[in-house]
């Protein structure tokens, strides 16, 4: 949808206007006034239609409101239906119903539309409107692509054998892909191919894909106090393969600043390239399986959930999980039948609850940057649909509770939790091995002071295929879970009682699982967490520094190497509070940003994009390592087991591989004891000495020292 500017409508008055035939899906506008605006979004024929009526009212002063009705074609032309849904001030069109005549004959008429407002026991209210835009929402899209990359953004829809039959011999880009549904995307710039340089790691970590977006999308426009702002624009990078493997098909950034949904990665060398064996033609399906993920990704960026989350609970429309449904926002792999069932019956559309958000939500609810991803979802319907089956969950902290029960954190300390499912049965079960870090999860927050719970969304969503493992009776996973920020900053941050509540969807992976696992959501027990309040006057006055949504998102993702402004308050909280709880795991993420090896995107001459590596400070890494990590049984409470071992790990390979072996040994060997103290899975110390001893045994490039 173009930008709703309150522009004057200079066309002809409703009483001038004739009844006509239908139009296609479409935007008009009415008559406006300065300072106020109103816009009708007709969405009854043309490509996938929902039968739906919605509209937009705005004025001074009295505020805005998003009204809709799903309407019935009547006997003399006529749309006639419910306003079933209202956002905002409802006085704007205190009507109950609607009636819609479709008017105009282009070109000796404009389209429009003439719409009465009805209630019972009030006069009826009749409103004209003209044609603005055959579009709902009108978008712009930029690429870029990493060389060792394929961009896979357009797709002939006959070049795999399997397909519906009278599907049209069509080649589809991204931008047509939405456009044919209502939404005008453009291609308005990027479309750069960005080399990597011999000394860069092909590989993109988390801190990497957010620091690239934070820099180099072009489209980026800073707000008043320099965060970004919501606009109609979308940054999609195409890259090889994310440090988590081929599990991992694509990304969507959550935030850059107060904005959210504004990009996403593809990675080209993940399962999405995989060539099925026996296929018909293995060529076309991997095109096909990277043009699905483009645009699935995308998707996310306009808010659209996983087909089989929709139940969650959102300040939209109640709706229903399509976990069978033929849509861009299902995965393939999950239905039944699997791929080739799903592309047998799929028509490159989205699902009409989708187009119906697409086209018809409240403006704030789908453009990019504005709310939050799958903003308030509510728990109790997750605690509703509860189900005790072979499955337990747990949240926890590694700390001893308080007398009350309770487990305290420092001021500003973040709180670091870990999840572990188990399986409680007395027979194995089929588990994917990713749900602790997927869309299944749902964490939530809320203070005992009466206010009402919030979602905790990670600054990343990752779209994994699914790894199903056999858990054995008694076996668990294990995942780490920030608890203290998320998207639109930190949850857990003032002194006081908190309640955590975490929830996972536990239906069947795939028709092959279906037998195996149970279906509905696993509960873990309420985790209460006590902020204490500041234990001095410094750390105090770091607070309003330190609680900021940038700070949060690099303690959330470990680092950052181009985020400045978060990176010298991190600083000033390791000189100016050492003793503090936070400062360790400030140092942890500047450790890792001056010792790990990393590349970020760069601008070369002529406005030329490059990635390049960042040099690294190995000293400067040791002696933050060191105010991090040397109580390894402070830090283990405080980062958790997990994050600690990943931690230490990854500074201990860093440091090998800058010729620093005897630190990094120390390392090693000190979190093993540490670990093993404090009687962690003997596997898990088990691999850390086996990284310790291959360390210790090696030339400081991975080979052996002879």
């Amino acid at each position: 949808m173009a930008s709703p500017a309150a522009v004057p409508d200079t066309g002809p008055t409703a009483e001038q206007w004739t009844t006509a035939g239908q139009t296609s899906a479409e935007t008009v506008r009415s008559r406006a006034a300065a300072g106020s605006f109103e816009e009708l979004r007709v969405d009854v024929d043309g490509p996938a239609p929902t039968m739906t009526v919605s509209g937009t009212v705005w004025r001074l002063p009295t505020g805005g409101l998003t009204w809709l009705a799903e309407v019935v074609k009547q006997a003399d032309g006529s749309l006639v239906g419910p306003i079933s849904y209202r956002n905002g001030n409802a006085s704007l069109r205190p009507g109950t119903s609607i009636r819609v005549q479709l008017t105009g004959q282009p070109p000796l008429q404009p389209f429009g539309a003439l719409v009465t407002f009805m209630k019972p026991g009030a006069p009826d209210e009749v409103v004209g409107y003209t044609q603005a835009t055959p579009h709902f929402r009108e978008v712009g899209i930029e690429y870029d692509r990493v060389e060792d990359a394929v961009q896979i953004d357009a797709y002939s829809l006959h070049d795999h054998p399997v397909r519906p039959p009278d599907l049209p011999d069509i080649t589809l880009t991204v931008e047509d892909a939405f456009t044919r549904q209502g939404i005008q995307v453009t291609r308005n710039g990027g479309s750069n191919v960005i080399p990597l340089s011999d000394a860069v790691n092909g590989r993109w970590s988390d801190i990497e894909m957010h620091d690239a977006m934070q820099q180099h999308w072009s489209q980026w426009q800073p707000g008043p106090t320099g965060e970004g702002v919501a606009q109609w624009q979308i940054w999609t990078l195409f890259a090889g393969l994310h440090d988590e493997g081929k599990d991992l098909g694509g990304i969507m950034f959550d935030d850059i600043g107060a904005a959210q949904r504004q990009g996403c990665a593809i990675f080209s060398k993940s399962f999405i390239s995989d060539r099925p064996p026996n296929d018909p033609a293995p060529e076309a399906y991997v095109r096909r399986m990277g043009f699905w993920t483009t645009v699935h990704e995308i998707g996310h960026t306009f808010n659209l959930a996983h087909a089989w989350q929709k139940s969650l609970g959102t300040p939209w429309m109640p709706l229903v999980d399509e976990p069978e449904g033929r849509s861009f926002m299902n995965y393939p792999f999950l239905v039944a039948g699997g791929p080739q069932a799903f592309f047998s019956d799929f028509r490159y559309f989205f699902s009409e609850d989708e187009l119906r958000f697409l086209r018809h939500a409240p403006e704030r609810f789908v453009e990019q940057g504005n709310i939050p991803w799958f903003d308030h979802h509510g728990f109790e319907r997750a605690r509703r649909g509860a189900s005790d089956g072979a499955l337990q969950l747990t949240l926890r902290v590694n700390r001893d509770p308080d007398r009350q029960g309770a487990y305290r954190f420092a001021m500003l300390e973040p709180v670091i939790g870990e999840l572990k499912l188990t399986n409680t049965s007395t027979v194995p079960t089929m588990v994917d091995r990713n749900t602790l870090v997927g869309d299944n999860l749902s964490v939530f927050v809320r203070r005992e002071d009466g206010t009402e719970a919030s979602v905790i969304q990670p600054y990343l969503r990752y779209c994994k295929q699914p790894a199903p493992v056999m858990v054995q009776p008694g076996e668990s996973l294990y995942e780490q879970v920030v608890l203290s920020f998320g998207v639109g900053g930190w949850k857990i941050a003032e002194p006081g009682a908190y309640q955590v509540y975490a929830a996972l969807r536990t239906a069947p992976e795939s028709a092959s699982a279906a037998s195996a696992a149970p279906t509905g959501q696993v509960l873990a027990a309420p985790l209460p967490i006590r902020v204490e309040r500041p234990a001095s006057r410094e750390q105090e006055r770091l607070a309003d520094d330190v609680c900021t949504d940038t700070v949060g998102r690099v303690l959330a993702l470990g680092g950052s190497r181009v985020m400045d402004d978060a990176n010298d308050v991190l600083r000033e909280v390791t000189d100016r509070i050492p003793d503090e709880l936070v400062a360790k795991h400030a140092a942890a993420c500047l450790s890792t940003a001056a010792t790990i090896p990393g590349k970020v995107m760069a601008d070369g001459a002529n406005g030329a994009r490059r990635i390049e590596a960042r040099e690294t400070d190995a000293d400067a890494g040791m002696q933050l390592a060191r105010h991090a990590y040397e109580d390894l049984d402070t830090a283990a409470e405080t980062f958790g087991h997990i994050r600690l071992t990943r931690n230490v790990e990854a500074i201990a390979v860093a440091l090998d591989e800058q010729d620093k072996r005897e630190p990094a040994t120390q390392l090693l060997g000190g979190l093993a004891r540490t670990l093993q103290d404090r009687q962690v899975k003997p596997r898990v110390v088990e691999r850390v000495q086996q990284l310790e001893q291959r360390i210790a045994g090696s030339d400081g490039s991975g080979g052996r020292r002879t």
